[in-house]
């Protein structure tokens, strides 16, 4: 009974936060049209219509590190092995495997499809300039690509990982060469590397790190019990925060999208290019969930999976239409009673699977982020894509306690990879549908 106070609860402040999300979204449209229609503004105005929506990113910002850190090391260190070693293994592998196919569908279909890209050519910024005039950067090899993603894995200190990290840029650099048999002097240039710290969360550190920290304290045992108690607590109080940063949302959403109204205006191409990215998000969950995870359970077990999917189906109609929390209990009687699965796999399986395994949150999150950079004419090479297919998988895994996950995450995601994040109160509009 408890817990079912607890899930309606938590669909009861979904839709609270929804409603209001959408009222802020509606209310901010206003604003932008009557702003630009009848007040003249300067830059200096739009400056501080856009001030809320500044904080709201900078709150996000704030809780950057600590929720991944301590969501990474607390998540490896609650993986047990006592149900069994070979089912837990099976079970990792299964999530993990799942996660990235749903991120890559996700990534594959947006890249192919180009949603936020216009029919007129534009100016395309790179994702490598760091809007410094001092040198003029060639672009980059995939050797160097390489070789940062490896030294980003291996910071050279974890405190200035969660703010900066390495990138390694080609320099044209003029060399005076003496010429042989003569004593004139010939110019010539050559291109050097340049390695130097950048600004923005070496996101990749931090994960792979944190993960090699969960695994030690795991192994450690009842000696590293203390230090794991202190990690989940962090990573509660984290959530907690992320909570109250929530309740500015509405705020920072209302003056966000006024402060995008106001730029853009009336411009129509905006709304064919979110209708074709709903068509996207959609097209790929129906490929991962009828076409993937189907494809997953034939190769595996060798059996029918529709047999299943039609034993969960009422299931499946209530996580749809209602919420995934609220569905919990109906999914242990489908899968026990109409299924005839083992308890024992289902008590272990199906909690972790509901709070671990986000496919559908990490596919929309993956085509969101990719789709906002393309609203902006940022070119995402394929480390940048890298980086951020790691945050999506690792943010779709942390966000189980967050209330409006799909909001947040999008925010806190595009923060962390250094995208402009205004442009994402358009996703408001019609994330309550996907």
């Amino acid at each position: 009974m408890e817990d079912e106070e607890e899930n309606k609860e938590e669909v009861r402040t979904r839709k609270i936060l929804t409603i209001s999300s959408l009222v802020a979204v509606a209310l901010g449209v206003a604003l932008g049209m009557v702003l630009k229609m009848y007040v003249p503004l300067s830059n200096l105005d739009k400056v501080y219509i856009g001030f809320p929506g500044e904080i709201l990113m900078r709150m996000l910002q704030l809780v950057t590190v600590p929720l991944i850190a301590t969501s990474v090391i607390t998540g490896v260190c609650s993986l047990s092995l006592g149900t069994s070693r070979i089912i837990t293994i099976r079970a990792v592998v299964y999530f993990v495997t799942t996660t990235l196919l749903s991120v890559n569908t996700g990534l594959i279909l947006v890249v192919l499809i180009k949603p936020g890209v216009g029919y007129t050519p534009a100016e395309t910024d790179d994702d490598d300039d760091d809007n410094d005039d001092d040198y003029d950067y060639e672009t980059f090899s995939t050797v160097n690509a390489l070789l940062d993603l490896i030294r980003n894995m291996v910071p050279q200190n974890l405190v200035l990982a969660s703010f900066q990290q390495y990138k390694t840029q080609e320099v044209e650099v003029e060399v005076v060469v003496p010429a042989q048999n003569s004593s004139l002097e010939t110019t010539t240039t050559e291109m050097h590397l340049l390695g130097n710290q950048i600004d923005g969360v070496n996101t990749l550190g931090v994960i792979v790190w944190s993960f090699i920290f969960g695994l030690a304290l795991r192994n450690m045992g009842d000696k590293g019990k203390l230090f794991v108690d202190i990690v989940t607590a962090l990573n509660e109080a984290t959530i907690h925060v992320v909570r109250l940063i929530i309740g500015f949302l509405p705020i920072g959403v209302l003056f966000m999208t006024a402060s995008y109204v106001i730029e853009v205006g009336n411009n129509w191409k905006t709304v064919i290019k979110l209708g074709k990215f709903m068509a996207l998000v959609v097209s790929g969950l129906l490929i991962h969930g009828t076409i993937v995870l189907p494809l997953i359970y034939l190769v595996c077990v060798r059996r029918n999976p529709f047999a299943v999917i039609k034993g969960v189906s009422p299931a499946l109609k209530r996580a749809i239409f209602i919420s995934r929390s609220y569905a919990a209990s109906l999914t242990f009687h489908c899968c026990e009673n109409v299924n005839k699965i083992d308890r024992r796999i289902t008590r272990f399986m199906l909690p972790i699977g509901t709070n671990v395994n986000m496919d559908g949150t990490a596919l929309y999150e993956m085509a969101a982020v990719v789709f906002i950079s393309q609203l902006n004419n940022i070119n995402l090479r394929w480390s940048r894509l890298f980086t951020i297919a790691m945050t999506v998988a690792v943010s779709s895994v942390g966000e189980a306690g967050i209330p409006a996950t799909g909001t947040v995450t999008t925010l806190f995601i595009l923060t962390v990879t250094g995208i402009p994040a205004r442009d994402a109160s358009l996703l408001l509009a019609i994330e309550w549908l996907l």
